[in-house]
């Protein structure tokens, strides 16, 4: 078998590993200023914060009618990322993580996708969060069997593109599914693994904790990361 050409440690889709780029993987440890990081972080109490009242089918039916809305990503740096941000998926492309394996839609940038998901949550599930309904930015995401994504940090880059001038001091960032649990589906926030939920359960990621999420199942994964200024 030829020497492939220079590439991150993990191989690229249909290629194979030499012996010499894993022994360079584990001598060089390109996650060990990561996990340090990470773990030097405090741990988070994770619970079910509401319940919000969520219809999948019309949900589904969003991705289906507003397909040409999403914004079609993968794990890379960003312009919007922090450094560490930055510094940490390039870290995770090193490791193999690519657009074969972390693909998404994402839906709340593009066109009027945030209004219409808003609409689409309704003034009372609105309520139920306490949030400002002009300060709402929803990313409805959908993973495909086979791909998740790869474990970060967030610091609101994407709200501060899309709300320049916002007050970020009240700002919080919470996630729900839109669908009940299926086999292989997982979201970890801090040291807490989540399965087996409801559609509509709603969590809360503290700004600069790391999460991630993963779909090693069999059906499509729909979720929301709602940001927001929330008053409690």
């Amino acid at each position: 078998m030829p020497k492939p050409k220079k590439r991150p440690y993990w191989p690229i889709l249909n290629n194979c590993m030499h012996k010499d780029e894993y022994k360079k993987m584990i001598g060089d440890k390109p996650w060990q200023e990561m996990e340090e990081y990470f773990n030097g972080l405090p741990v988070a109490d994770v619970t079910k914060i509401t319940q919000l009242d969520i219809n999948t089918e019309e949900w589904i039916q969003f991705t289906l009618d507003n397909f040409d809305l999403a914004q079609q990503k993968w794990e890379s740096p960003k312009d919007h990322y922090s450094e560490y941000s930055n510094k940490w998926a390039t870290v995770n492309n090193q490791l193999g993580r690519n657009e074969h394996n972390t693909f998404e839609l994402n839906y709340g940038m593009n066109g009027d996708s945030n209004e219409k998901l808003k609409t689409l949550l309704g003034d009372k599930n609105i309520e139920t969060l306490k949030a400002d309904p002009d300060s709402i930015l929803m990313r409805f995401i959908v993973k495909m069997p086979g791909h998740g994504i790869a474990w970060h940090l967030d610091d609101a880059g994407s709200y501060k593109k899309k709300f320049p001038k916002a007050d970020t001091s009240k700002l919080k960032r919470l996630w729900f599914p839109v669908q009940d649990w299926k086999d292989g589906h997982a979201f970890q926030i801090s040291k807490t693994v989540i399965s087996d939920w409801k559609a509509g359960q709603v969590y809360q990621i503290p700004f600069g904790l790391g999460h991630a999420s993963s779909n090693f199942g069999y059906t499509p994964q729909y979720t929301v990361s709602f940001t927001g200024v929330i008053n409690d």
